[in-house]
This record gives C-alpha cells, structure tokens and sequence, in this order.
C-alpha cells in the first residue's frame, strides 16, 4: 500500500554482493566460486570453521492469497462482526497462535529445508569445517518484525533440523511520518546446537554495521526519491469476501515532537468533508400545521392537509439509511416567522429548511462541547459515548461504536447501542454519534479513542 506521506527516502534491497563484501570485510570467503557452473548446490560462504548459507527474505508473505485464506479463516470466528480484523497473534487462543505461526513461516520453512541439503553439501566439501549456519535478511517481509522473524526462524529450525548449528538474522527496516525517519539494522546471531561455537560472530556482526554505515551515507547523499524501491514499512492488508484484515506496521518510536496532534495518517475513504448524517424534517403538529396552512393558503409543501403532511414525513423517514439518520425537528409558527424575517432568501423557505438550520446550530453545540472521556471528573446522568478504535496508519481502517449511557445512582451503568462495529474514523463517528444525540435528547456527547492498533 503506497503511502504519499512517507515517501521521501527509497532504500535499495540489500543483495548477495552487500553480502559478499560483508563476508570478505570479516575474514571469509565464497564457498564455491564456481557456483553458477556447479550441479551440487552448496551454500554461499565459509567464515573459519563454519559454512554458511544466505537466505533472503524478498517478498512479502501475507501476499499469497492462499496463506491469506488461512488467516482470514484463523481470525474471522473470533470477530464475526467486525468489519475490519487484525491480524494480532496476541488476540489468539494459545493453541491458536502455534497456528499463526504455522502460516507465516511458510518462507521461511521453505528456506530451511533447502539451506540444510547445501550446508551438507559444502561442508563435504569443505572437511575443516565445523559448523553450518543459515543467515536470513529479511528484504521484503515487512508484515513479521525483527523479533517475531527472529523468534519463528530459531524455532522452525529447532524443530526442522539438527543439522544446522546457529541462525543469524538480520535486515535493514525504514520507518518514517514524513518528518522523522528511523533506519534500524538489526543483526543477531542464535546458536542453535550449544556444542559448536561461531567466534568469528562479533567480526561478521561489525562487518555488518560498516555496511549500514556506507549505506546510510550513500542515502544521504543521494537526491530525495532517486533511490530504489524499498520504501518505508506500512501496514499489510488484504481483502477477503468484504472484511479487511490487518497487520498494523509496529510503532516508530515515542510520540512525535513535530507532529503535536499525532503522526499523519492517510485517509483512503476520500472524505475530506463533513459527509451529510442526518435526514432533517421539519414536524408540525396538527395545531401547527393548522397555523401555517391559514397563513400560508396558497403554499404547495404544506400538502392539502394534516394526514396528507404525516404521509410526506413517512415517506422521508423511509430514505433514511445507517448513515443520515431521520431526524424530526418540531416547527412551531412563532419561531419559523421570526427566522424567516432574518434570512434573505424567504420567498422560498420551508419548515424543512427551519428545521435543517436548527440541526446545524445544534451539532456545532454539541461537537464543540464534546469530551474526550478520559479527562473528565464527573459524568452526567446520561450521555452518548462514542468509541472509535485507531487501526494503523489508514483512518480508513478505523471502526466506531455509539451507546447512550445512563449513569445510575447505585454506581451501575445502562447502555443503550446505538451503532457498533462501524467502518468510521473519528471525526465521522462524532457526527454521527451526535446527529444520533439530536434525535434522541441527548445533550451531552463524551468520547473516547482506543489506541491499542494505532500507529504512534
């Protein structure tokens, strides 16, 4: 998923040459140099008494549709009603998340099993050798961090093979807000047979922070948007039979210096407006419309009559839908005249445009006198409490929730939902939730923002 707001460095994947020079630097050599002509596969290096193979990690494992099809069947059961799912390990039953990693290791499974047949080849070859050591980079598996890379290789490995004596795991990860940029380039090693030592480790590891030095200067020194394709990590979602899965890009740090009001995000439902939520009627009792049809004989919206008028309102109240709410405003004839003097246009002013300008002087109230929940003392005896869940770096992906909330004397609390698991990021959540504060007499709003998938 592109993101324009991050776009300002592009990194070059690091490839077996970086790799080379790395292994060189350190003390080591290419195992076969004649490896394009050979028919037994070997592994890439030997480094004193040990062999290695370099596994690259270059493509993004959630791209599959078929280990997106499992995880969509792993997640859905445990949240059948939300329109947007994340794909948290840590939500998962225990026996639930071995099955997490059983899909996400697919690669790296995959690597495994053909590093150990060429780490068996070269160490006949090479009969001083002691150790077989597999290196993974991670260049493109964006959706598993260093530490869960790490954690899902030494255990498929343990479990894999007893052929392979130490892991090492490394990558070079980009984050940036469009302001603040952090490039890490984590570099572990893991024994895995405790028996066989790998002393030339620190060399290889210091090779490897040389690497990222001379290619973090040649970032710098390189024009904005001239590098090569590894951009920044971003969230990684899919779509599957109309339910959005996702797997938030970890946190970049602590909260943003520059950014006082949050890290920008992107917004791809293209509202940039405050969209329309409410389906505004002008009501008029049968003593009103009375009134207005004496005063106003000759006037075609004021119908032929009061049954007639309670008709055209029923006939509104049905094109109202989840989004614009119905919303009846009592009209009575003092209030509509007195607007109707102060208003230019009066030649063509209904109820409905009364009662419209009435909606409109009441959600500015109520937005403005919003609160978020968490910094208020004292709640009043009823309030509607509207909740939206910050899911990574898209409001797109956000999901809200509404209730009116009777506090009672007894310290217990009555909820009344209004809407639940809606695709709606906040500032559309709180028209929402406040049109639907109108059309119930509520006259205080409170919110909140659960942060636990934000991106900060």
């Amino acid at each position: 998923m592109p993101n324009p707001l991050m776009d300002h460095f592009r990194l070059r994947p690091i490839s077996e040459p970086d790799i080379d020079q790395v292994v060189e630097n350190a003390g080591g050599k290419r195992a076969h140099p004649d490896a394009d002509r050979r028919k037994q596969l070997g592994a890439d290096y030997v480094l004193g008494n040990c062999v290695i193979e370099l596994k690259a990690l270059d493509d993004e494992g959630l791209a599959k549709p078929e280990r997106q099809a499992k995880l969509a069947a792993l997640f859905r059961p445990l949240n059948s009603d939300k329109p947007v799912v994340v794909l948290d390990r840590g939500s998962l039953p225990s026996s639930e998340q071995r099955n997490f990693d059983r899909i996400l290791e697919g690669p790296i499974k995959t690597a495994i099993s053909k590093a150990r047949k060429q780490l068996k080849q070269s160490r006949l070859e090479h009969e001083e050798t002691m150790t077989s050591i597999i290196w993974f980079i991670n260049n493109g598996y964006t959706a598993l961090d260093h530490d869960a890379l790490l954690k899902l290789i030494a255990h498929r490995v343990r479990n894999d093979t007893n052929e392979v004596d130490g892991v090492i795991v490394s990558g070079c990860y980009f984050h940036s807000d469009s302001f603040d940029s952090f490039f890490l380039w984590p570099f572990e090693y893991v024994p895995i047979n405790l028996d066989k030592n790998f002393p030339e480790s620190d060399d290889l590891h210091r090779a490897w922070n040389d690497l990222a030095d001379r290619s973090m200067t040649a970032l710098m020194q390189q024009a904005p948007g001239k590098q090569e394709v590894k951009g920044p990590v971003v969230d990684t979602q899919f779509d599957i039979d109309n339910v959005t899965y996702v797997k938030p890009a970890p946190p970049i740090g602590g909260k943003s210096e520059f950014f006082r009001n949050g890290r920008p995000r992107l917004n791809s439902t293209g509202i940039t407006t405050s969209p329309p939520v409410g389906l505004v009627f002008g009501d008029l009792s049968f003593g009103q419309w009375t009134t207005f049809h004496e005063n106003l004989p000759n006037e075609q919206w004021l119908r032929t009559n009061h049954e007639d008028w309670k008709l055209g309102r029923a006939d509104a109240a049905k094109q109202a839908t989840d989004r614009q709410i119905f919303i009846s405003i009592p009209v009575n004839w003092d209030a509509w005249v007195k607007w109707v003097g102060q208003s230019r246009d009066h030649q063509h002013l209904t109820t409905h445009h009364y009662a419209t300008h009435i909606f409109q002087e009441r959600i500015s109230v109520l937005l403005n006198e919003a609160k978020d929940i968490d910094g208020v003392k004292t709640l009043p005896n009823r309030y509607m409490l509207i909740v939206t869940e910050e899911i990574g770096q898209d409001k797109g992906n956000d999901i809200s929730h509404a209730a009116i909330v009777v506090e009672n004397s007894d310290g217990t609390q009555d909820f009344e939902e209004i809407f639940s698991n809606q695709r709606l990021f906040h500032e559309y959540a709180m028209m929402l939730g406040c049109a639907h504060a109108i059309a119930r007499d509520v006259e205080v709003v409170r919110w909140h923002k659960n942060k636990t998938y934000a991106w900060i």
